[in-house]
């Protein structure tokens, strides 16, 4: 869990290939990463500011700062020169505080009238956690007018797309990406779920099988094919891929997501499965994850 080492590294790496297949792998496992450490940074900043007493104008700089280490560098030099009022707004998007997030991200766009495109993707998820769906639309659509390289705004579309189960829209707008983001594992997911979500899930169990086969096997899409396979009602076949994504995990000496593990231990227990290595693992998820203590005791009989 050497993150800032690990960042350092695959930054390196991409700047040393050509090879497509491994640029796209670098990418996902950097965002992988940032998703792991985005918590673990604002939860030792925020210890670290109630030890040293800071006011909340400082704690909110840093928890800022802490938010944006997680961003790729050029965006985080924007986001950093856009002032107090989006300053505040992002913080407050990331706290869940969702219209105080609005509030604050439109004064944003006011103050920085010719780069306001760069804060409609923040208030594009504003809008949309406060059911805002047509408003949210609107400013993603016109963020990727002017950024048609951005992913993460191809993902939000989609978002709500699925959610008005507008499928044919969601599958016209990836059908739009540049050429360049047709490489990555992240667009491959993004047209996965959108098969998924559309309730075609054969045709997205196969999609994955097929990309894993001609791009090489990652977590991702194994985790994607795995959640499909339960959907699909074969079991056996997700208790085989969820046992890969552990096994990959162990090989490379990573520590394995409580998730993983559980469903891996739930749906053995559901087949009948209930070997000593099952019960251990229940005992282990029930020190990695208390909250559900109780229920992995239960199912060992302690």
């Amino acid at each position: 869990e050497y993150y800032d080492d690990a960042r350092d590294l695959f930054e390196l790496a991409l700047t040393l290939t050509q090879d497509q297949e491994l640029i796209s792998t670098l990418q996902n496992r950097l965002q992988e990463m940032d998703r792991l450490t985005v918590k673990v940074r604002a939860g030792d900043l925020l210890g670290l500011q109630v030890e040293e007493k800071r006011d909340d104008h400082d704690q909110g700089d840093e928890y800022f700062m802490a938010l944006c280490g997680t961003l790729p560098k050029e965006v985080q030099t924007v986001y950093v020169s856009f002032g107090e009022s989006f300053k505040a707004g992002y913080v407050a998007l990331n706290q869940g505080e969702f219209e105080q997030a609005e509030a604050y991200l439109s004064r944003a766009m006011e103050e920085n009238p010719d780069r306001k495109t760069f804060i409609l993707l923040e208030l594009a998820a504003a809008y949309m956690n406060l059911g805002k769906l047509d408003e949210a639309r609107r400013s993603l659509e016109t963020y990727l007018e002017y950024h048609p390289d951005a992913l993460p705004g191809y993902q939000l579309l989609c978002e709500i797309f699925w959610e008005t189960k507008a499928f044919d829209q969601a599958e016209a707008l990836l059908d739009s990406c540049p050429d360049e983001l047709k490489h990555s594992v992240a667009y491959h997911l993004l047209l996965g779920e959108t098969m998924v979500q559309a309730g075609n899930y054969g045709e997205a169990a196969s999609f994955y099988q097929t990309f894993m086969k001609e791009y090489g096997w990652s977590e991702p899409p194994a985790r994607a094919l795995a959640v499909t396979l339960e959907a699909l009602g074969d079991l056996e076949k997700a208790l085989d891929v969820y046992g890969e994504i552990m096994g990959w995990c162990s090989s490379c000496r990573t520590r394995i997501d409580p998730l993983i593990k559980r469903k891996f231990a739930d749906i053995s227990y559901d087949l009948g499965r209930q070997s000593t290595a099952i019960l251990e693992m229940y005992l282990s998820l029930a020190q990695e994850d208390p909250d559900h203590a109780p229920l992995y005791l239960s199912l060992i009989h302690i």
